[in-house]
């Protein structure tokens, strides 16, 4: 589904990025780890078009994507969340939603609460995402006021009112507590088994294990070992790049 060959990124002199190629089959969850600065922000920056590329190549479901608009990459249903959850904050939870539905257009925001069908439907469908994620008592209030975690939360939830085809998940643990980390790796696994495939960035190494089928390790902007979640926890460069020598 989604295919990165060869892809560099500079900023000045640095190699934010070097010579990286990866695969995300369909159906799959992929994890991509790494300590702070090894590049897999970067790597994602590039692979949903928030940074250009500069030299490689990146195709999802046999389309050369490589340094298009971020919206055009969204719209052919390949959506990303970002480390830092902000929304909308003079929005509610549930218009929050409501940004990213099917019928996203001026006259839809401003009549949503019109109880006509096409609006019923994505009202509804939000609603159902709202409970699923445990955010439905809030659905009134302001997002300026949700918790850091509930942020998070809330932009797992917005995405996958966008119908992605692929998710990318930019720390989707950082900052969670156990409880809620649960939760998410259960919704993860749900819309797994619905048809969606993921790529998921994280430090959390446990929860990347537990959770992925397949794993990238970067540091320094390389690729420096891939494989299946305990051929990585074994693996002594891994080790000695997470805990050293």
């Amino acid at each position: 589904m989604l295919t990165v060959t060869n892809v560099d990124k500079f900023y000045g002199g640095v190699k934010a990025v070097e010579n990286v190629s990866l695969e995300v089959n369909k159906g799959k969850i992929i994890g991509l780890i790494g300590t702070n600065g090894a590049g897999k922000t970067t790597l994602f920056n590039v692979i949903s078009g928030f940074d250009k590329l500069d030299r490689g190549s990146v195709n999802f479901d046999g389309q050369e994507i490589s340094n298009l608009l971020p919206s055009k990459i969204a719209n052919l249903g390949m959506i990303r969340t970002f480390q830092t959850a902000t929304g909308f904050p003079r929005l509610t939870v549930l218009e929050n939603l409501l940004v990213f539905s099917e019928n996203n257009n001026f006259e839809f925001y401003k009549n949503f609460l019109n109880k006509n069908e096409q609006n019923k439907e994505q009202i509804e469908k939000a609603e159902n995402l709202l409970k699923k994620f445990g955010l439905f008592e809030k659905k009134n209030q302001w997002v300026v006021d949700l918790s850091a975690p509930e942020l998070k939360i809330l932009e797992f939830a917005r995405a996958i009112m966008g119908n992605p085809q692929i998710m990318l998940l930019d720390e989707p643990a950082a900052g969670v507590n156990p409880a809620l980390l649960e939760q998410l790796m259960e919704i993860i696994q749900e819309l797994n088994g619905e048809g969606i495939t993921f790529l998921i960035v994280d430090h959390n190494l446990r929860f990347i294990c537990d959770i992925s089928d397949f794993i990238y390790v970067m540091n320094d902007g390389k690729l420096i070992a891939q494989g299946k979640p305990d051929e990585i926890v074994n693996n002594e460069l891994v080790i000695e790049t997470y805990i050293g020598k």
